[in-house]
């Protein structure tokens, strides 16, 4: 049970091997995952169920582990792109976005790397000192 942020969760998995139609349909399939999720968040009672393919052989313990470690990437870097840099409402078309989402990612690094309590403040306090980012910057490739 997982009992933060508001929230109590409950998580069970199973995990099957892959019926051999569905290996001949995708190149190196070995099993189905099967995840429930229960509990409350933010004292509201919720119910899910997922289902999942895999190339991989874990046991259900560890695909649970997995999923929370990817979702703890998610929240952890994705969320705060899409919210603090507002990147999923980036136009389409050329290398802008693309270039735009890579230094968004060399700014969360630094930021993390230089112990700010949080990003926003980082990011107010690094745009003032250029010099300090270009600083970090080449000191990290020279050491390399």
């Amino acid at each position: 049970m997982d009992a933060t942020h508001q929230r109590q969760v409950h998580r069970r998995a199973w995990v099957y091997p892959a019926p051999t139609d569905l290996q001949q349909q995708w190149a190196g399939l070995k099993c189905l995952i099967w995840v429930e999720r229960w509990g409350t968040r933010e004292g509201k009672p919720f119910h899910e169920q997922v289902g999942s393919i895999s190339d991989l052989a874990l046991s259900a313990a560890e695909f649970l582990g997995r999923i929370q470690q990817h979702w703890s990437i998610e929240n952890r870097l994705h969320w705060i792109r899409d919210v603090t840099f507002a990147e999923d409402y980036a136009r389409p078309g050329g290398s802008a976005p693309v270039m735009w989402a890579i230094l968004n990612c060399f700014l969360i690094s630094i930021v993390r790397q230089l112990r700010f309590r949080t990003l926003p403040q980082g990011v107010r306090v690094l745009t003032k000192q250029v010099n300090r980012v270009y600083q970090f910057l080449t000191r990290g490739f020279s050491s390399a």
